[in-house]
């Protein structure tokens, strides 16, 4: 498991984002409880999937890094529109939170394996906030929606996050 340093310095490059915009949502993040805290150097605490989660999200749609835990408690808390899991032989996913960090733990554990032409979209909105998440597998393509997927807003943002940083996120996360 990483580091919270390791997470920073993953995040950053994965996102293409300054190592220092990237410490300050985490400081952020660990000062509001929502970023596992510990030690320094061998006591120091190893992160979770939820805390990469916690992370992604602040960095994609908080327009201002102040604002970060109110950004991250948000959008983890957004229910699956129906109801449905992400994951239902695992009953993850009932929440945008959960369903991050399960995609996170998927690609960090290497249950979820991708060929050629499978894809993943992680489609974030602002500012009315919702999620959606798409992937398609050997041709079979699942899309989940959180909170409201609106593109009626008369000014709009977006993040997306494709399996990519995904990928390697989740990867560092997971390794010992």
């Amino acid at each position: 498991m990483a580091t919270p340093k390791e997470l920073v310095e993953t995040v950053a490059a994965a996102l293409n984002v300054t190592v220092n915009t990237v410490t300050v949502h985490d400081r952020y993040l660990h000062e509001a409880g929502l970023r596992t805290s510990g030690g320094r150097g061998r006591a120091a605490a190893r992160v979770t999937y939820q805390d990469a989660a916690n992370l992604l999200i602040a960095i994609a749609m908080s327009r201002n890094v102040k604002d970060s835990p109110e950004t991250v408690r948000t959008y983890c808390e957004l229910p699956s529109v129906g109801g449905r899991y992400l994951f239902a032989d695992e009953k993850r996913g009932a929440s945008f939170g959960d369903a991050l960090a399960a995609l996170l733990e998927a690609a960090g554990n290497d249950s979820m394996s991708y060929g050629y032409q499978d894809d993943l979209d992680v489609t974030l909105f602002g500012p009315t906030p919702g999620a959606r998440i798409e992937w398609s597998k050997r041709g079979t393509q699942t899309q989940r929606d959180y909170g409201e997927v609106s593109y009626l807003d008369p000014i709009k943002y977006m993040a997306r996050l494709d399996l990519t940083p995904i990928g390697e996120i989740g990867h560092k996360v997971g390794a010992p």
